[in-house]
């Protein structure tokens, strides 16, 4: 089963403005593992513990992303985790970042993204 690693921008897109992300992905790519960083979950759990509709978003983001499989990360910046988690395994990227999708697309990582509130796979 393909694994998608997924940023916390695309899990903080998802619950600002729903959409079928779920069934989209599956409709792209079939039945899939979706895998939380380590470090993503911090970065969400930092956003989470401040005030505001962004510490809300981030909240929500977590628990949604609680069922996920979750994989340890190094030391590096979390960007660089994500695509060294997704580099040669065959696994996927979930984000919204632009800067995170040219990384991945640079180390022939395929991605996921949000386009309109519907998945696109680049």
């Amino acid at each position: 089963m393909i694994e998608v690693v997924f940023d916390s921008s695309f899990l903080m897109s998802v619950v600002e403005k729903p959409t079928t992300w779920y069934e989209d992905i599956v409709d792209a790519i079939g039945k899939f593992q979706p895998v939380l960083l380590d470090c993503v979950g911090t970065e969400l759990q930092k956003i989470a513990s401040g005030q505001g509709k962004r510490s809300r978003t981030a909240r929500v983001a977590l628990d949604l992303a609680s069922a996920f499989r979750r994989r340890p990360c190094g030391s590096a910046r979390v960007d660089d985790e994500i695509i060294s988690a997704a580099a040669g395994s065959g696994r996927l990227v979930a984000t919204t970042d632009r800067d995170l999708s040219k990384g991945a697309r640079a180390a022939h990582v395929r991605v996921i993204t949000l386009s309109k509130g519907r998945v696109t796979l680049d």
